[in-house]
């Protein structure tokens, strides 16, 4: 199987940004010819962090634990071990899928969504709120994200590739939770685009979401 080393740097770098990783890191990108999807996975909820990575490959599922305090690895061989896991990561075992009130996706710019974020912590709710609402366009669906980025109880990162041919498909998305209401947000990954998408989301659906992505890989055509 061909796969092109600049891509795998370019599938490193997105998995895994920031200082090289290690042996781990390696280990795992040499067998990612090999997967047709991985996904690094980040879970923040109180005082308990999941962070793995999960390739996927024509019969199983491989998890690996990326914290060095936690580290573990084990194989996937079943839908309902997926769904358990993934149920487990999320920390909604047994909740049901029910569907959010329809809101409206709001549409902005990611760099100026990042900069607002960032001076989140010293505004108001208020003047949170109306600096959303000035990029969107929509005061009151900008609100109810502000509500659940100033009080927010969970967070949550996906950056999930697919493997196209001889080259990766990537995508990135973010998840904010509170007693408010939950977000998914979800940006381009190309470098010359600069927009997100933020819509509600439950933690159910984001896991029910997640595990269609998981089992439903395509296997890779012959010659691929």
């Amino acid at each position: 199987m061909n796969v092109n080393n600049q891509d795998v740097a370019c599938l490193a770098a997105f998995l895994f940004p920031g200082p090289a990783g290690g042996p781990k890191i390696d280990s795992l990108i040499r067998a990612a010819p090999g997967a047709l999807r991985i996904c690094r996975l980040r879970f923040d909820e109180g005082d308990v962090l999941q962070d793995v990575c999960m390739q996927v490959l024509e019969d199983r599922t491989i998890i690996t634990g990326m914290q060095d305090e936690d580290a573990f690895g084990y194989e996937l061989n079943l839908p309902e071990e997926t769904i358990g896991t993934c149920e487990y990561l999320f920390n909604c075992p047994g909740q049901p899928r029910a569907r959010t009130i329809p809101v409206p996706a709001l549409f902005l710019s990611r760099r100026r969504f990042e900069e607002i974020r960032d001076r989140a912590e010293g505004w108001t709710l208020c003047v949170l709120a109306e600096s959303l609402g000035a990029e969107t366009g929509d005061p009151a669906s900008s609100a109810r994200l502000a509500g659940s980025m100033k009080a927010q109880t969970a967070s949550g990162e996906l950056r999930l590739c697919s493997r196209e041919g001889e080259s990766w498909n990537f995508q990135q998305a973010s998840f904010i939770e509170a007693e408010t209401g939950s977000w998914l947000l979800r940006s381009s990954c190309e470098p010359g685009d600069d927009y997100m998408i933020a819509f509600p989301l439950t933690r159910a659906e984001l896991c029910h979401a997640f595990v269609e992505w998981l089992i439903n890989a395509a296997p890779i055509k012959e010659g691929d």
